[in-house]
């Protein structure tokens, strides 16, 4: 068991080194996460701990950044950023700390099942995946890592009943780490739940109230933006060679097998582990074990069936599969499957040596992977002073932005100015979501504030609501009459925001409430067993 664990360290060790030492890695999404977290700790630094816009992107203009992309990795990457780490670094810290996190998470949900020894051999197979890998040195996906996080402790969770509290919080976080990792996610726990821990059921969906005040405006404001998804699902199903031959790559996904294209293996100590499985299922005298193993095996085939071309159908008529995006995604439930089987097999064995060995191979296999290339070190200013980063909306093609208005490519002269009229504006105190000015107009006057509209922009003259006109440009414009007035223009929730705030406040209240009652009981009924017996 020594060498076991010596080998886990190791392995944990090895993947996160890159991330620790000098340099940035070129991932796809890296340079996101950077402009991201600056946005995101402006927000906070104002005081919205729930950040829903990012004012200094799209040239100055804002766009509604956090109402749709998962928060929960920016809050680590700015407390990163606070306690000394730039920007650059934070992001390779956090995608460090997801991977270490989520790889002991897996080991303490599979030794709630299995023996110390297995539960290690399984959490080292967990952590040599190649797409774990993938998404840490390609995608710099930092939302899936944590998503997953998540996932495992809402696992463990599930293994302990009296958890409940866990679970919900896991299950909340799960979904604030990376929404669209969560609809992929949230079936496979319903359906472990049902087998493990029925009464827990109620928790998960606790857990999906709690989050409500971000998912809820995600799903029903996208009708106020544009170019939230760029992506065609059909253009990005793997092809069985791609599933089944090791490869590594640093390009994007599309039809067919480009040159370059990121690695979408399954990982060859992952189908050796699927089938090894099979010799041991059949005489598996637990029931119950043996249930949750083949759970398990109808997770692993019907993710790679969904990620086949074959399953096109389905995914055209179940419409909620396309917020996956790629049917590539499903290899998330590769990592947690070969983990299971992985601790399964281990549980078999009766020589360690051969075990030892299974693992080793595992981590033999992912060496050649854990040598990223490498930019020199870059600090803060590389980016921030740099408008093709701080002037984008952090997405591909900087699609993204209201639906009355495409990516401004040229920053404003001014923010607040006069586009019609005689008025002077003066005593103008100018923060991230909210503009206090006095305008003293000769004339009726329109006044532009160069920022995008969205719903929850309010604009007052003299505390009075004025029309907001935003539909020839998006741009927030507004008439002032003649004469001296103060005018406040800023950010706030919706009405459907508020409800979703209600529906996260109740669930927490509900789950701490239901959590304090259990351990009341608990103890009531401990009280009263200790009593009959004395």
């Amino acid at each position: 068991m020594k060498s076991l664990l010596i080998l886990l360290i190791t392995t944990i060790i090895l993947v996160i080194w890159p991330l620790i030492t000098p340099g940035f890695l070129p991932t796809h999404d890296g340079e996101f996460h950077i402009i991201r977290f600056w946005q995101f700790d402006k927000m906070l630094s104002v005081g919205q701990w729930f950040p829903r816009w990012a004012p200094d992107l799209n040239s100055g203009y804002g766009v509604p950044l956090f109402t749709f992309y998962y928060p929960f990795p920016n809050y680590i990457g700015v407390l990163f950023h606070r306690l000394g780490a730039s920007y650059p670094d934070a992001v390779k810290f956090s995608l460090g700390l997801g991977y270490m996190v989520g790889t002991i998470a897996c080991f303490l949900w599979l030794r709630k099942i299995f023996d110390a020894k297995s539960a290690i051999a399984g959490a080292i197979i967990f952590a040599t995946v190649p797409y774990i890998l993938v998404n840490i040195y390609v995608r710099g996906s930092l939302g899936e890592v944590w998503a997953l996080v998540f996932f495992m402790t809402a696992l463990i969770g599930l293994e302990r009943p009296c958890h409940t509290f866990l679970i919900a919080i896991s299950v909340a976080s799960m979904i604030l780490s990376h929404n669209i990792s969560a609809v992929l996610f949230l079936p496979i726990l319903f359906g472990y739940a049902l087998l493990r821990s029925q009464k827990s059921l109620l928790w998960i969906i606790f857990g999906v109230g709690l989050s409500a005040f971000f998912w809820i405006p995600a799903i029903f404001e996208q009708k106020y933006v544009m170019g939230l998804s760029n992506f065609d699902y059909r253009d990005h199903f793997p092809l069985i060679p791609q599933l089944i031959f090791p490869s590594w790559g640093t390009g994007f996904s599309g039809p067919g097998w480009m040159y370059d294209e990121f690695s979408q293996q399954i990982g060859l100590t992952s189908i050796a582990m699927v089938l090894i499985t099979f010799l041991f299922i059949w005489k598996e005298p637990r029931k119950d074990l043996k249930k949750l193993v083949l759970y398990f095996l109808v997770v692993f085939f019907l993710s790679i069936f969904f990620m086949l071309e074959i399953s096109i159908p389905i995914w055209n008529t179940i419409w909620p599969l396309r917020y996956i995006q790629y049917p590539w995604r499903l290899l998330l439930l590769v990592i947690i499957t070969s983990g299971f089987f992985g601790a399964y097999i281990s549980s078999k064995m009766q020589k360690q040596i051969l075990l030892f060995g299974i693992c080793l191979i595992g981590l033999f296999i992912i060496w050649p992977y854990i040598h990223p290339v490498k930019y020199v070190s870059r600090d803060d200013n590389y980016y921030l002073s740099r408008r093709e980063f701080t002037d984008g909306t952090t997405t591909v093609g900087n699609s993204f932005s209201t639906r009355w208005s495409d990516w401004k490519k040229e920053r404003a002269k001014e923010k607040i100015e006069i586009i019609n009229g005689s008025a002077q504006i003066f005593n103008a105190t100018i923060k991230p979501t909210d503009y206090q000015f006095s305008v003293l107009a000769e004339t009726a006057s329109i006044i532009a504030i160069n920022t995008l509209y969205y719903p929850g922009w309010i604009v007052k003259v003299d505390s009075l609501d004025a029309l907001i006109d935003y539909k020839k440009d998006g741009i927030i414009k507004f008439l002032v009459p003649i004469g001296n007035h103060v005018a406040r223009v800023y950010f706030a929730e919706t009405p459907l925001r508020i409800l979703a705030h209600f529906i996260s406040l109740l669930s927490l209240f509900w789950i701490i409430g239901s959590a304090i009652l259990e351990k009341v009981y608990e103890h009531r009924d401990r009280y009263h067993s200790n009593a009959q017996r004395a």
